[in-house]
């Protein structure tokens, strides 16, 4: 008799496209599952902050629609490409950004509180996400209890934290509003990792409201 036993075969390896050196910001809204917000609140929120993004990435000469974003429910994933300049995150956008977030907090009866982080890696621009370890390694930071700690200690609505090889290569060379000297060296641990970052917070009075 033939043999009729079925063989197993393998799974299809994940296609990758070749990965480019993209510029990686990613934002995270503070408080954003503080059960005194409900939907509405967090849709608001959402809102607001996909409406501050496209104002300053605009302003900034960033081509929002150039740009891949990812939604994170309570922040945003956006890979810039690499024809479009990483210093641009820092100077002006950064300022823009804070200033916008400061602009909407006081008329807003729901203050947006917001952590960034920037970074620059290889990101591969397909259809599978992204799992390149450049964007874990900007996740991490903005997720990082350094970040938290500074955001939350300092009483201010906007923070960012880059990576070292960001301060070192666009943050020490731009010039603006932003200078390198506004950055706070940060060391600490991801796992076991030891990790030096560099912390900048938008100074910008505060006009209290929700968490």
């Amino acid at each position: 008799m033939p043999n009729t036993a079925k063989t197993s075969t393998p799974p299809p390896r994940a296609a990758l496209t070749p990965p480019l050196n993209c510029s990686i910001f990613i934002t995270d809204i503070v408080g954003y599952s503080d059960p005194r917000r409900d939907d509405y609140d967090r849709a608001v929120l959402r809102t607001t902050l996909w409406r501050v993004l496209t104002d300053a990435f605009t302003e900034s000469g960033l081509n929002w629609r150039r740009c891949h974003h990812h939604d994170r429910g309570d922040g945003l994933l956006t890979v810039v490409p690499p024809t479009l300049s990483t210093s641009l995150l820092i100077e002006p956008l950064l300022p823009l950004l804070g200033e916008s977030i400061s602009r909407h907090n006081r008329g807003a009866t729901d203050r947006l509180q917001l952590r960034s982080a920037v970074h620059v890696g290889p990101v591969a621009l397909g259809d599978t996400g992204y799992p390149n370890a450049s964007v874990i390694h900007a996740a991490r930071m903005v997720d990082s209890d350094e970040l938290r700690y500074r955001l939350d200690g300092s009483g201010q609505e906007f923070a960012t934290m880059v990576s070292s090889y960001v301060y070192e290569n666009v943050v020490r060379h731009v010039r603006g509003a932003v200078r390198a000297d506004s950055f706070q060296r940060s060391c600490y641990q991801l796992g076991n990792v030891p990790i030096t970052s560099w912390v900048y917070v938008s100074q910008h009075a505060d006009d209290g409201g929700r968490p």
